[in-house]
């Protein structure tokens, strides 16, 4: 019986034991997968490094034709300005021009008037 006492438990913790090969089978599988998921990750990094160094391009680009916009702005006000104070001077003319005639009218009228009347 002492024999016997000895054999089960060497029996029990030799069959819990898993062999090199086991345990190789079923660690590969999961190996090739971490492998694919490894590569996927790397790939996906390297994608997302591109399109922020994309996205940085095109935030520069962005402000810099912002830039240009306000510039763009800037200078049209200053034309428009210009614009209307020359209009408004012209206006001005145009009415001092309009005040003349109809004077020289009016004198060319009573002239004619009093020439009528000898």
């Amino acid at each position: 019986m002492g024999n016997l006492l000895c054999v089960i438990p060497l029996a029990v913790l030799l069959a819990g034991c898993a062999s090199k090969g086991y345990v190789e089978r079923q660690i590969d599988p999961v190996s090739c997968r971490v492998d694919v998921l490894e590569s996927k990750m790397g790939a996906a990094e390297t994608r997302s490094a591109s399109d922020e160094q994309r996205l940085n391009a095109l935030e520069t680009r962005l402000a810099t034709i912002e830039g240009q916009v306000s510039q763009a702005q800037l200078a049209n006000k200053a034309m428009l300005d210009e614009a209307t104070a020359k209009a408004a001077d012209s206006a001005q003319r145009a009415e001092s021009a309009a005040s003349s005639a109809a004077q020289s009218a009016e004198r060319a009228q009573k002239i004619f008037e009093l020439g009528q009347k000898k």
